[in-house]
């Protein structure tokens, strides 16, 4: 309805001013028809690369989530990593009050001296056969037990240490300086994020397209418009009966400047297939109206641009593009903003070139010829003008430039380049002057 009353209001301010306009003043008619023109963004149908996916949401897990607890009763000391922190395997996470048991193992190491002594004097009584065979046994089992309370006291002592069993970072700190903690208290959280897992469940009738060591792409809202990349590392060999699902599970390997972390909401889409150089467009060409898929084509009209409306197939899609199998050509312009309540025939202009704008003119093509007829010069800031008024013809030219190199250096390729753009409406042409 906006569409309509601004086009309405520009028809009435040129019959307002019909008599100027039959003066003769042509120019002033060619701009009041210009402005009639619905302004529309446009992007060129191009080859790319496109797969079909299965997409699902899952919640990231850590490879290795270990609770770190205490080994033994006492008070914590000092708190010696923080949460965030990297640590090795062994690293001191806190420390606990280690009086009691350093003298406990003192006492056990004093008790183990003295039965190894006494050992040794009973091993040489009975050499000599002066004691009997029950009193050396005696001995003997006297020095295994003081040697295993030593062992135990040790033991003890090391469990004021708060240590970490595996490499990884600090996920969680449970206790403050002065806590008394109990024996099994968890203190600590340890996680290893390299790699990460995602768990997803698929149903059975699509488990035949997944296997093991294909490609996923995952995506999380904290990063939108970014990929990051995994593979499926294990599908499980049950189905579950009640969901009729499997569960597959995707690892993603550590990335530098990652924002990743367990626990975030993340889309997996895992990559069943891929098709190259085909022709793809923007999902936002689409026209929601009517029946079956439609899109509408920029054509270069005499005057300015207008919409055609074209029925396509689609084959694959992704998050923001679509496979044309049938209904466009390479090179061709599609409408992707603005394209809601066209008709065909409706007269468009480019969002961004003024009703006058001249992209290039003949003279200009010229530009750039020399003697040997190969150009140069000034093609070069010819280019430059062209892609910097008209984005989307830099895109076409670095695509075409792949497969024919002398297009930027041969001012016969070029000239015949742009012609070919200005015939889709990617630029506009004039004679200078004219």
């Amino acid at each position: 309805m906006n569409r309509l009353c601004f086009v309405l209001l520009v028809v009435s301010l040129s019959s307002c001013g019909s008599d100027e306009a039959s003066s003769g003043r042509q120019g002033g008619r060619g701009v009041g028809r210009q402005s009639a023109a619905v302004p529309v963004k446009v992007e060129a149908v191009a080859r790319g690369e496109i797969s079909r996916s299965v997409l699902k949401n899952t919640t990231l897990e850590a490879d290795r989530w270990i609770d770190v607890r205490s080994r033994r009763p006492g008070q914590v000391v000092a708190i010696l990593k923080e949460e965030g922190d990297p640590v090795r395997v062994g690293d001191v996470l806190a420390r606990l009050d280690s009086e009691d048991a350093e003298l406990q193992t003192r006492q056990m190491e004093v008790a183990f001296e003295d039965a190894e002594r006494n050992y040794a004097r009973v091993q040489k009584i009975f050499a000599s056969n002066l004691i009997s065979e029950e009193q050396f046994e005696a001995a003997k089992t006297q020095l295994d037990r003081a040697r295993a309370q030593y062992e135990q006291a040790k033991l003890d002592l090391n469990f004021t240490r708060i240590t970490s069993p595996v490499e990884g970072t600090v996920t969680l700190r449970q206790v403050e300086i002065g806590n008394v903690v109990s024996n099994n208290q968890i203190l600590f959280s340890v996680a290893d994020f390299d790699p990460l897992l995602a768990r997803i469940l698929v149903p059975e009738k699509e488990i035949g397209n997944i296997a093991t060591g294909q490609e996923a792409r995952i995506t999380v809202e904290s990063a939108p418009g970014r990929e990051y990349r995994g593979k499926v590392k294990r599908i499980s060999p049950i189905v579950d009966p009640e969901s009729g699902t499997v569960k597959v599970t995707v690892e993603i390997p550590s990335q530098t400047n990652t924002i990743l972390r367990p626990g975030m909401f993340s889309s997996v889409y895992i990559i069943t297939e891929t098709r190259h150089h085909t022709l793809v467009i923007p999902k936002k060409a689409l026209v929601l109206e009517g029946e079956g898929n439609q899109v509408f084509v920029y054509e270069q009209a005499e005057e300015g641009g207008r919409a055609e409306r074209r029925k396509i197939a689609i084959g694959f899609s992704d998050n923001d593009r679509l496979e044309i199998v049938d209904g466009l050509r390479d090179g061709e312009v599609v409408i992707t903003v603005g394209q809601d309540g066209l008709r065909p025939g409706t007269s468009v202009r480019i969002v961004g070139e003024a009703p006058a704008v001249v992209a290039a003119t003949e003279q200009d093509l010229q530009e750039g010829r020399r003697s040997d007829g190969r150009g140069g010069g000034d093609i070069k800031r010819f280019q430059a003008r062209i892609f910097e008024r008209f984005p989307e013809a830099k895109k076409i030219y670095d695509e075409r430039v792949k497969k024919d190199p002398e297009i930027g250096t041969d001012s016969g390729k070029w000239r015949a380049f742009v012609r070919e753009l200005a015939e889709k409406g990617i630029v506009t042409m004039r004679r200078r002057g004219g």
